[in-house]
């Protein structure tokens, strides 16, 4: 019987967050003043460990209640902030398949809100909660800056867990990478482990998905995409392989600048003690890694690049490639379902980036993108291919120049969908039906006009970063500054030249994917 852990993952999250919040605090290399901690962690030689080559489900020795967190929050006064950050736990769908004896001998307490670790870090309160560890707000007294405390939940101080502990801090000491969390110091305190990172003062990415759902800008997804992939790609390069890369492992800024964290899985691929073993959350699983004992793969950059696969088609679409009410019958999605083409679930998705999540996510290894470059790079050309529009809606109730507007942009951009209507209701159901990349309005139609359906799209999240044109007879300045105000990109005044228009929709559809 497969036991599953549940507790909220670990997320260092600020109360100030976005473009006003705290500024993260970013290091290319650790504090000089606390480096002997990591110093000596990382010429520690690694504790030769059983290989685990091949586990059944069915094996699992794990209890459940040395897993599963009490669930609370700290009782104690906090300052506000800490409350602020302090979160609910929840259910982490985290698999962990391992048959070491995890029974804890003494059980320390954990830090609690005024505590001083390490002779200068200031426990301000709990930022989140994971399957086998606890972060914590802290202040570092002697910089003056905040900083993310991660500690062993009270109930696994069992010698494996810290040894993974160990290992997870020994192999973000080993990566120096502005997208990967930084590490400043490593120390034990009343007998227990902890290691101290920057304090990221934003969000995570699964928070993102969850608010934007389809609506998120395409090129700020693909920034974000581009970011994860140089930072698990410096992780690669140091011979590290994450095995848990998924939305809420990724930490974003108030500037939406990513940091690849939770490292808590990762192990070292190069070598031939490489584990074969079950873990990670299995909505972003390799097919090849959940497969049967026998058959099972060990992790690689390949099985990452299936969970970035993973990633990038739910920052894109809204919705992961596979959904199920059970962890079984996920896996068994992910092992023989056929993936959905994106752009079939969002319509103004570019279709070159169907071959490319495709291929990411393809099943068998030999199929997928090898490497984490490689998949960045594919990225970047897609998106390089699509910038000139993937539909065009048009609304213009005088039949004859709607007939011409539609053959000259059908013939300008012969790979885009272009629909045209009579009035300004038609378009808004059009537009509900598949989303637009540019829109272009007649000022003046019966049932809505031009103003009307400005104000409406707008008020749709999924045309927030839409570019509306808007064309009339007549009208002038009062008419462009109430447009404008209303979110409209653009207004032309009849009689207006078509290569105008072409070029209106060019620049209008650039400008708004620079933004």
């Amino acid at each position: 019987m497969r036991r599953r852990v549940t507790s909220t993952p670990e997320i260092e999250v600020g109360a100030d967050s976005g473009p006003e919040g705290l500024a993260p605090t970013r290091h290319l290399q650790p504090s000089t003043l606390e480096l002997d901690g990591l110093d000596e962690l990382l010429n520690k030689p690694s504790i030769e460990k059983p290989s685990i080559e091949e586990v059944e489900l069915d094996e699992i020795l794990v209890r459940e209640s040395e897993l599963i967190s009490d669930g609370g929050a700290s009782d104690g006064a906090q300052s506000d902030e800490a409350k602020q950050v302090t979160q609910k736990r929840g259910a982490d769908p985290r698999i962990t398949r391992e048959t070491h004896d995890t029974k804890p001998s003494a059980v320390p307490l954990l830090p609690t809100i005024g505590d001083v670790i390490g002779g200068m870090y200031r426990v301000e309160g709990e930022l989140g909660s994971g399957a086998m560890g606890v972060v914590l707000l802290a202040v570092d007294e002697r910089l003056n800056r905040k900083v993310a405390i991660k500690v062993i939940q009270s109930s696994l101080f069992a010698a494996h867990f810290r040894d993974r502990f160990e290992q997870e801090a020994r192999a973000m000491a080993e990566v120096n990478h502005p997208n990967v969390l930084v590490i400043h110091a490593y120390g034990e305190h009343l007998s227990q482990p902890y290691f101290v990172t920057e304090f990221v003062a934003g969000t995570t990415l699964d928070r993102v998905i969850a608010e934007c759902q389809h609506a998120i800008d395409i090129d700020l997804a693909l920034r974000i995409l581009d970011e994860i992939c140089a930072g698990v790609s410096a992780l690669h390069a140091a011979g590290i392989v994450h095995r848990d890369l998924k939305p809420a492992n990724i930490l974003l800024d108030g500037k939406f600048s990513v940091r690849v964290a939770d490292l808590g899985l990762a192990q070292k691929y190069v070598t031939a003690k490489a584990v074969k073993e079950l873990v990670g959350t299995v909505g972003y699983i390799a097919p090849e890694l959940a497969q049967e004992a026998g058959t099972r793969a060990a992790a690689n950059p390949c099985s990452d690049v299936y969970s970035l696969g993973c990633i990038a088609y739910e920052l894109l679409t809204g919705r992961p490639p596979f959904e199920s009410h059970t962890d079984e019958g996920l896996i068994a999605l992910h092992a023989n379902a056929k993936v959905i083409r994106p752009s079939m679930v969002r319509g103004d998705l570019p279709s070159a980036l169907d071959q490319v999540l495709l291929r990411a996510l393809a099943k068998n290894p030999a199929e997928r993108t090898q490497t984490v470059d490689q998949l960045r790079k594919e990225l970047q050309e897609a998106r390089a291919k699509s910038a000139e529009p993937t539909r065009i809606l048009i609304a213009e109730d005088e039949a004859d120049f709607r007939a011409l507007l539609e053959l000259k942009l059908r013939a300008e951009f012969p790979d885009a969908d272009v629909e045209a209507v009579a009035d300004g209701q038609a378009a808004l159901d059009a537009f509900d039906r598949k989303a637009a990349s540019v829109v272009i309005l007649d000022l003046q139609m019966p049932v809505l006009d031009g103003i009307a359906v400005t104000v409406l799209l707008r008020s749709r999240p999924a045309s927030v970063m839409v570019p509306i044109v808007v064309l009339t007879a007549s009208g002038g300045p009062n008419e462009w500054k109430l447009l404008s105000s209303l979110g409209a990109d653009r207004f032309l005044v009849k009689p207006v030249d078509l290569d105008d228009v072409v070029a209106i929709v060019r620049r209008t559809v650039k400008d708004r994917a620079r933004r």
